[in-house]
């Protein structure tokens, strides 16, 4: 037998005498009849081959551990969450390691517009669609809460009943405001401080209202007397929309002066009431011909009843020399006779009711009425009047779907008009 084979025997067998069978029926056991021997020599290598085989396994149990502790991710770091800012109202939240609080908004609209045709090459039917985005972003600081707000809109569509399609990108607003005790500059292009009311309808791009308003280039100062009162002095860019100066058997010469803009206006719980004044020079082509100043006052008021979704809008203009403050149909500020330039007398009124129907629906009707005087015989005058109205659903908080019907007509001229317009629209 040899050494190995040797060492398998059991540690715990019975003896045997040297030469006997086994279990000899004389022979005392151990316990349950077996008996002990002394342990064989060869277990003394068993037990350090098992010392060896437990510290094995305990180092290769710490390098185990140790690698998947290596693995196990890092403690995180601190994340900055975007926060809600309250200070300026709903929307707001701090742009992430700043103090300025953000807000961003917009809508996107599509109208299907109709209109009676005024010539055969002019369009009857046409679908225009307009998406907007605003940012608005405050910050309070050492000399006041700075401010700066920009819309920008893109549209494609009819912009009016002319063949083909129009499509453009317009900087409606894009201004800095700081605000302190001492009141409110504004720089950049907002709506007009002499602008009280455009339209309550919605008025689209075949829409019948006679709405002068517009988005001018400013630098403006503003007043707050408390308790609603306030006062602003502006000089304003005619060039940068549609207030540039006209004369109509003529050139306009270049632009020497901005316009002057004032108003003075409360605004408080039960609505608002203004009253507007710009001046505005008229500078011929021809150098024989003396530069006119021409001017436009005007009054706005609005009036809301609380708790019933009731309210009421106007605005009343007169214009010599600065016809475009009174109207939009076009009218000329001047014209030449000899060496004198003649201004045109216009003045409007525009005025709106808005009533909620439901707690979904709401009713909406306006009008407008424009008497041009011109200044020269074989000019003509002119009267115009229009009215409008639409209904608009409201299911949900942002979107706006409705009808709106508008009829307009010169009266001089004998002509009239009707037009249609479907909106739907998500603001958000």
């Amino acid at each position: 037998m040899s050494p190995k084979a040797a060492d398998r025997q059991p540690l715990f067998r019975s003896e045997q005498p040297k030469g006997g069978g086994p279990n000899l029926p004389n022979r005392r056991l151990c316990g349950r009849g077996m008996s002990v021997s002394p342990l064989p020599t060869w277990t003394g290598g068993l037990v350090m081959n098992l010392k060896s085989l437990l510290f094995g396994s305990a180092a290769t149990l710490m390098v185990v551990t140790g690698a998947q502790a290596a693995d196990l991710p890092m403690a995180a770091e601190p994340v900055d969450y975007v926060k809600v800012c309250d200070a300026f109202g709903t929307g707001f939240f701090y742009i992430p390691g700043t103090e300025t609080c953000m807000k961003i908004g917009g809508y996107v609209r599509v109208d299907t517009n109709y209109r009676e045709p005024t010539s055969r090459a002019s369009n009857s039917f046409g679908e225009r669609a307009r998406a907007s985005i605003t940012i608005d972003t405050r910050t309070q600081t050492d000399i006041g809460m700075v401010r700066s707000f920009l819309q920008v809109w893109a549209t494609n569509g009819p912009a009016g009943t002319a063949t083909g399609v129009g499509a453009g990108l317009n900087l409606w607003d894009a201004f800095v405001q700081i605000q302190n005790d001492i009141g409110t500059f504004t720089a950049g292009r907002t709506g007009s401080n002499f602008d009280f009311l455009g339209s309550v309808t919605w008025n689209g791009a075949w829409g019948q209202i006679d709405d002068p308003t517009t988005q001018i280039n400013m630098l403006a100062y503003t007043f707050t007397a408390g308790g609603g009162f306030s006062g602003t002095i502006a000089i304003e860019d005619p060039n940068s929309t549609g207030r540039s100066a006209v004369i109509d058997n003529d050139g306009t010469a270049g632009q020497r002066y901005p316009d002057l803009v004032a108003n003075v206006r409360v605004d408080q719980g039960w609505g608002s009431a203004a009253l507007m004044g710009a001046l505005h020079s008229v500078r011929p082509m021809v150098a024989a011909v003396e530069t006119e100043l021409g001017w436009a006052i005007g009054a706005g008021l609005e009036v809301n009843v609380p708790g019933t979704g009731i309210g009421f809008q106007a605005q009343g203009t007169y214009a010599r020399g600065a016809s475009t403050y009174a109207t939009a149909l076009g009218v000329p500020d001047a014209t030449e006779v000899g060496n004198d330039l003649k201004l045109y007398d216009v003045w409007s009124i525009r005025a709106g009711f808005t009533a909620a129907v439901t707690p979904t629906i709401t009713a909406v009707i306006d009008g407008s009425y424009t008497d041009i005087d011109s200044p020269a015989a074989g000019l003509g005058d002119e009267q115009y009047w229009a009215v409008q109205g639409n209904l608009r659903w409201s299911p949900v908080k942002g979107l706006a779907i409705g009808p709106e019907l508008g009829y307009g007509r010169f009266e001089e001229a004998d002509t009239d008009q009707w037009s249609g317009m479907l909106r739907v629209q998500r603001s958000f």
